[in-house]
């Protein structure tokens, strides 16, 4: 027999072995599910994490100014539990604060306060690639200002939040993501509302 016939036939014999190694994550690697790019099998598992970041807040009524304060970097943390709908979509309960030090500029004379942005939202993650996902969520968002004297409560609003994330380490179980957040609280209070951004690091388990 022919080398270039006997290639073809070795080939037709094992592409089902291969097929099937793919399908069910064989060869020591990760489990996967086949059909297209190859997600990781998290369909139908709780899915819960957290991540922190550092950026930045922006109010356009100035409520944000800081301008000699000296820890103007915003930081952030969040958190998230839901469950996988499928092995690229997941819905979950997310909450998230964000802080940076602001402007007293409540007449007491003792320096400078925290203004701190919560939020709870309903938010849906999904994988464009196996370890690129979007997300986006919408809830409702409170506001207010601390300077461990006096505490102002600027109410309740409605929260949007948008996020983009690429896992560094991506497992069927577990995954550490450098992640991209948004969010917006629009108040009617008069404050209008308050944008944050940050990049962090994120921690996931499935």
């Amino acid at each position: 027999m022919k080398p270039i016939k006997l290639l073809v036939l070795l080939a037709l014999m094992l592409a089902p072995a291969v097929a099937s190694a793919q399908y069910y994550g064989g060869g020591g690697g990760p489990s996967y599910y086949g059909g297209g790019p190859h997600f990781h099998q998290r369909w139908g598992r709780l899915a819960w994490g957290f991540s922190v970041g550092l950026g930045g807040m922006h109010s356009p009524d100035g409520l944000t100014t800081c301008d000699n304060c000296a820890n103007a970097v915003a930081f952030e943390v969040d958190g998230h539990i839901g469950g996988m709908i499928n092995n690229r979509l997941g819905l979950m309960l997310e909450g998230q604060v964000n802080g940076r030090t602001v402007h007293a500029d409540d007449g007491t004379g003792n320096g400078d306060s925290v203004l701190t942005q919560n939020a709870l939202m309903v938010a849906a993650q999904y994988w464009i690639l196996p370890m690129l996902w979007v997300k986006g969520g919408i809830g409702l968002a409170g506001l207010e200002k601390d300077n461990n004297y006096v505490s102002y409560d600027y109410g309740t609003g409605v929260a949007f939040m948008g996020a983009v994330g690429v896992e560094l380490l991506s497992a069927r179980f577990f995954a550490i993501d450098l992640q991209a957040r948004l969010i917006d609280g629009v108040y009617n209070s008069g404050d209008g509302n308050i944008t944050a951004g940050t990049i962090g690091l994120g921690f996931n388990w499935y």
